[in-house]
């Protein structure tokens, strides 16, 4: 951040935020959704592989679960934020086997405001 004050020549001590000055750039944070963007290419391509990673991805392991509440992991966090409420996670599953569906899908989580 350091950097674009520089250029700006916005000093410290002007009390100016973060993301004011990202404003005033006309930039944004970018770090979230290229680390989602690299996650949602990843998961595709596990799930296209079939593999021993796709087995412990989807939880088709056998065991025991534990006791309480089960912990959120890598899908279910992925599902939430790609929007579920458009897809049902069946299809989230599908639609990585089809490698233009789910690059389009991938576009448009990563594209939403917010991200």
């Amino acid at each position: 951040m350091w950097f674009i004050r520089r250029i700006l020549i916005v000093s410290r001590k002007d009390k100016k935020t973060n993301d004011e000055v990202l404003d005033m750039a006309n930039t944004g944070r970018s770090l979230y959704s290229t680390i989602r963007k690299r996650q949602m290419k990843f998961t595709g391509h596990i799930y296209r592989a079939r593999g021993i990673e796709h087995l412990a991805m989807t939880g088709k392991i056998n065991g025991k679960k534990s006791r309480g509440r089960q912990r959120t992991t890598y899908v279910d966090s992925l599902d939430t934020w790609a929007n579920l409420e458009q897809h049902t996670r069946s299809q989230f599953m599908r639609s990585s086997c089809e490698r233009q569906i789910w690059k389009t899908m991938t576009v448009n989580a990563c594209s939403r405001h917010g991200t």
